[in-house]
C-alpha cells in the first residue's frame, strides 16, 4: 500500500505521454468565474509514523492501510487571480468520503469534507495545485490509534492535473491525512497517512 502514491503517480505521467498531442487547455476559457466542477476521485494510502512511534498504549502500531473514493462538487468562485507564476484560480468544493480499511482488518469511514484546491495556471498545458480538506464523519475503524464512532479528518495535499480534451481534467496528487476524534472520546491518539489520488474533472461553465 505504501506504493499506491507512486504508481498513480507514474499513472499520470503515462497518460500525460500518451495525450502529449492534444492541444493545450485555455487557462482564460476553463477557469473562468463561475465554472462549476464534477470530480470523481480514487486512492489509497497508508499509515505512516511521522513521530517515530512504534507502539500506541503499549501495544504496537495498527499498520493502517486503506482505499477510498472521494467525488467532489465544486465551483470557481472568482476569475483567475495573481501575478507572474502565483497566477491561478481557487476551487472551493465539497467531498463525500468513504475509506475502506483493509488493514489490520476490514472497517469503514465515511463523511463530508470541505475542499480547497489553488491550481497554478502559468505552467499551461499542465498544471500544479495544492489544497487543504477539513470535514467529519462516522467509522467502525476499532484500533488503538482511535476507539470511538466519530471522526475528524484533516488533509493537505499536491497534485498536477493535464486537460485531455476542453473541459476534462485527468488529476493525481499525493496527500497527507490525519485522523482523530478531537479528544471527545478516549483514547484518542490518532493516526497520519501518506496517500495518493487520481481523478478525472468535468468543467461546466
Amino acid at each position: 500500500m505504501r506504493g499506491i502514491g507512486v504508481s498513480l503517480s507514474a499513472a499520470l505521467v503515462a497518460l500525460l505521454c500518451w495525450a502529449g498531442a492534444s492541444e493545450a487547455a485555455d487557462p482564460a476559457d476553463e477557469f473562468k468565474r463561475g465554472t462549476k466542477i464534477f470530480s470523481l476521485q480514487v486512492g489509497g494510502g497508508a499509515q505512516n509514523n511521522v513521530e517515530g512511534h512504534d507502539t500506541v498504549l503499549g501495544q504496537p502500531r495498527s499498520h493502517i492501510s486503506f482505499v477510498n473514493l472521494v467525488p467532489r462538487l465544486s465551483v470557481l468562485p472568482l476569475d483567475p487571480i495573481g501575478p507572474g507564476v502565483l497566477r491561478g484560480s481557487l476551487e472551493t468544493g465539497l467531498e463525500p468520503w468513504l475509506q475502506y480499511y483493509l488493514e489490520p482488518r476490514s472497517a469503514t469511514a465515511e463523511g463530508l469534507k470541505v475542499a480547497l484546491r489553488y491550481h497554478f495556471l502559468g505552467a499551461s498545458p499542465i498544471f500544479p495545485y495544492v489544497e487543504v480538506l477539513a470535514g467529519m464523519g462516522g467509522t467502525s475503524l476499532d484500533v488503538p490509534e482511535i476507539r470511538s464512532d466519530f471522526t475528524f479528518v484533516l488533509e493537505a495535499g499536491v497534485g498536477l492535473g493535464y486537460f485531455l480534451t476542453d473541459g476534462v481534467q485527468l488529476t493525481a496528487g499525493y496527500r497527507f491525512q490525519h485522523i482523530s476524534n478531537g479528544n471527545i472520546e478516549s483514547p484518542n491518539r490518532g493516526f497520519n497517512s501518506d496517500a495518493g489520488i487520481l481523478g478525472v474533472s468535468f468543467f461546466f461553465p
